[in-house]
Parts: structure tokens; C-alpha cells; sequence
């Protein structure tokens, strides 16, 4: 589970950043707006691939 508490860290600073920087972002430059909040929503759809994998190989065994 070192992996998703990793990754969870990660988020935990990632997520809010992504989040500043579009509101930054929302009235100056629309692109980078939109390109921050596909950043969140890739590192999002990773994290949650990694953890429904993890829960599976610990479910098994």
C-alpha cells in the first residue's frame, strides 16, 4: 500500500495547486486554465486506477 499512500501525498499538495492555478488562470489565459484542470483530472484517473488495482491484489490474497 506504499504506492497509494504515496500518490495520496502527492495529491494532497498536487490537487489544490491544479486548483489555484486555474482560478489563476480563469480570466488571463482559458489554455492554461483548462490545462491545469486536465492535469488534476490525468493524476486523478491514475490514482484511481492504482488504488482499485492494489485493493484487488489485497483482496486476493
Amino acid at each position: 500500500m506504499s504506492t497509494v499512500k504515496t500518490m495520496s501525498i502527492i495529491g494532497m499538495v498536487f490537487f489544490p495547486l491544479c486548483f489555484f492555478l486555474a482560478g489563476a488562470f480563469a480570466e488571463s489565459d482559458l489554455e492554461a486554465a483548462a490545462g491545469f484542470g486536465v492535469f488534476a483530472a490525468l493524476y486523478g484517473l491514475a490514482f484511481s486506477i492504482t488504488a482499485f488495482v492494489k485493493c484487488n491484489k489485497e483482496l486476493a490474497q
